[in-house]
């Protein structure tokens, strides 16, 4: 059973988790407990199998004070503590968790916490609230339009409720971000001693913001921002947005179009690390960037602020990347994050300039033409006819920051020394996608901390207890890498229920295993695990390429799959292809997600 979901894969985390409760087994006083606790489970970090004293201590101070409304708190505590030990007894209890014991202890020492929580009601979430209170005022909620008219009376100042309760309910509810599933990031090498404080100095922002003070003098009227732009020998349009970071950075202030020095404006410049670093912090909060493309950048998100999420965008495409990224590429990757409407291209790709040139000011990045033919196929790729050559790539201190940065937003993006660490079930799902140079470190730090009989043991446990395409090859890849010991482990597969075909395929491309006998179906089973994970991550590549298949074969494959009874026959057919490491994911995964900091 899979238990580890990255990337927001919901059906796949619905199947799972339906089958947990089912083994777990009906828990009639706590009925939603479990399902509550494992969708912010898959929010927090999509390792529902791993538990920490932490994450218990929240389900039980946070998330079931928020939600659950139970005629007995302690069946929470009680169905806590059968949850650890059902996922011990299992063997499903994930690498990474605390020792059971202490897990135990844990939840014994919060239940004083979780009990006050539960009989606080500035504590719970809104819904509990106001499903509560107009419980408590005789609604009946299941009357069509009755919840309506008790909030509209409750509004209008007829019915009372506690006013600072719900103003602190509300509020929190505010702080909190949204329940979504969670999105990791490649692993990534992030360079030490890459701070504001050793190389901000000597980025051009900082030598900017001095010629802003400079032509700021006693107050200075801000106009256009030609003079401005002048002073600042930038381009007229990046004056503006110039001039509002040094205002959100504290270094000015702006009053009625008049630019004034700030009171810590000389201690501040003073200070560059310091400065650099509320830069970029304050960077997402620079609508002025959007320019005059705002109203119709915000018009993508039906009037929210698109501007964070064009930022995440473009911090996403770049940090993934080792290497140069073409601009058109950068640009279609954040259109496709944030709209599916190509004609708002044109003003995606102004603000995305926007946004390059002013890091590239702050030393983040590099921008530079190309006759690399590789990058030039990209570009036409996702810029078809396009004379654009140019490409960017994030340098040191833009990798040092913009990891500092998507973690502040909710991504989690794993260092290398952190990857290495993580359980099987986590790293084959987590590599794909990330610099081929990344992955090989990973993958090396991976076995040899554990040695390679250990590795192997590790990945063959996967293999048996994990019926998932895109998790098998990923471990019989990294099975690869294991030597004879992974060899040796993969022969005690080869009866297996669940992996066996793969397991006798995969020996049998050995050059010592030439003799292990396939069986009927085998070469099918495997292809189709290909063809599955090929179609989740590129559905559209997936059937332009059966497509281009003759129709005789086409309906030969769809005919061996029907007769193969596989349950993953739904998701496709065409391709194939033998064992072996599982397709990257697409240039295009961007995904974004709401978040409530920016932190470097």
């Amino acid at each position: 059973m899979r238990t580890v979901f990255l990337h927001g894969e919901v059906d796949g985390f619905a199947a799972s988790a339906a089958a947990l409760s089912e083994r777990f087994g009906a828990r009639p006083d706590a009925p939603d407990l479990l399902g509550v606790l494992l969708r912010d489970k898959c929010a927090r970090d999509g390792l529902l199998a791993r538990w920490t004293a932490p994450d218990l201590v929240r389900v039980l101070t946070e998330v079931a004070p928020r939600h659950l409304v139970l005629p007995r708190w302690a069946a929470v505590p009680a169905l806590l503590h059968d949850w650890i030990d059902f996922l011990a007894g299992e063997r499903l209890l994930m690498s990474g968790s605390d020792p059971v014991p202490a897990l135990h202890a844990a939840i014994d020492e919060a239940v004083p916490a979780f009990l006050a929580a539960m009989a606080e009601p500035a504590e719970w979430g809104p819904e509990k609230f106001w499903s509560l209170a107009a419980r408590e005022h005789g609604v009946d909620l299941g009357a069509e339009g009755e919840f309506a008219r008790f909030v509209a009376a409750v509004d209008d100042g007829e019915i009372e409720l506690d006013r600072a309760v719900l103003r602190a309910v509300e509020e929190r509810a505010d702080r909190e971000p949204l329940p979504v599933p969670v999105h990791w990031l490649p692993p990534m090498r992030i360079p030490d001693g890459a701070t504001p404080d050793v190389e901000a100095a000597g980025t051009p922002i900082i030598a900017r913001m001095a010629a802003l003070l400079h032509w700021t003098g006693t107050g200075r009227e801000l106009g256009d921002g030609t003079e401005l732009a002048a002073e600042l020998d930038c381009e007229p349009d990046l004056a503006p947005a110039t001039a509002a970071w040094a205002d959100r950075a504290h270094l000015v202030r702006i009053i009625d179009d008049r630019v004034v020095r700030s009171a810590i404006s000389t201690p501040l410049l003073a200070e560059p690390g310091v400065l650099w670093t509320r830069l970029w912090q304050s960077f997402v909060l620079l609508d002025e960037v959007a320019g005059d493309d705002a109203e119709l950048l915000d018009g993508l998100l039906d009037g929210e602020d698109a501007f964070p999420e064009l930022v995440q965008g473009v911090l996403s495409a770049l940090y993934t990347n080792t290497g140069a990224v073409p601009v058109e590429q950068v640009v279609g990757l954040v259109l496709h994050a944030i709209t599916d409407r190509a004609d708002a291209r044109p003003a995606v790709a102004r603000v995305v300039d926007r946004v390059l040139r002013l890091w590239e000011a702050l030393g983040v990045l590099r921008r530079y033409r190309t006759d690399l033919p590789e990058l030039l196929e990209r570009i036409e790729a996702f810029a078809p006819g396009s004379a654009d050559r140019a490409v960017v790539e994030l340098l040191p201190l833009g990798v040092w920051a913009a990891h500092g940065s998507l973690r502040g937003y909710g991504f989690v993006a794993p260092t290398v020394e952190e990857a290495i660490a993580l359980p099987a079930e986590v790293v084959v799902l987590a590599l794909p996608g990330g610099p081929a140079d990344v992955v090989d470190e990973v993958v090396a730090g991976w076995v040899g901390v554990r040695g390679r009989a250990a590795a192997a043991v590790e990945l063959a446990d996967l293999l048996r207890r994990v019926d998932d395409p895109e998790v098998r090859l990923g471990a019989l890849w990294l099975l690869e890498h294991t030597g004879d010991e992974g060899v040796a482990a993969v022969r005690g597969l080869r009866e297996d229920p669940v992996c066996g075909p793969a397991a006798r395929m995969w020996l049998r491309v050995r050059p010592t295993e030439r003799d292990v006998e396939l069986r009927d179906g085998d070469e099918l089973v495997v292809a189709l695990d290909a063809m599955v994970v090929t179609a989740r991550e590129d559905s559209a590549a997936f059937l332009a390429d059966f497509r281009t298949r003759p129709t005789p074969d086409q309906l030969a494959v769809l005919d061996e799959i029907a007769r193969a009874g596989d349950a993953r026959a739904d998701v496709g057919g065409g391709g194939g292809g033998g064992p072996g490491p599982p397709p990257p994911p697409p240039t295009s995964r961007c995904p974004t997600r709401p978040g409530n900091a920016w932190n470097a």
